[in-house]
C-alpha cells in the first residue's frame, strides 16, 4: 500500500471506522507507526535503515522480521 494513501485514510478516519466495524485489525496502525518511525530515524538522524530496524525492534517490542514486514507493507511511490 502507498504510504501517502494510508496517511490520508488515517487522517480522514477511514481506518478507524474500518477497525470499529471489524474489517481490519490493529496491525495496520502498528505497521504504519513502525514505517513512519523508521523512516523518520533514517532521515533525521542519518542512520542506516538496518540500524533503525534494530532500534525499532526494541522500541516497539517486536521481532526484527516483524519490523521488516511492516516496512515492506508500504511503499513511497
Amino acid at each position: 500500500m502507498n504510504i501517502k494513501l494510508a496517511n490520508t485514510l488515517f487522517d480522514d478516519g477511514v481506518f478507524s471506522a474500518m477497525y470499529k466495524a471489524g474489517f481490519i485489525t490493529t496491525k495496520v496502525f502498528t505497521y504504519r507507526e513502525i514505517y513512519l518511525w523508521v523512516n523518520a530515524q533514517v532521515k533525521t538522524r542519518g542512520i542506516t535503515k538496518n540500524l533503525a530496524v534494530l532500534e525499532a525492534e526494541v522500541k516497539f517490542m517486536k521481532d526484527e522480521r516483524t519490523i521488516w514486514r511492516a516496512l515492506n507493507s508500504f511503499d513511497d511511490k
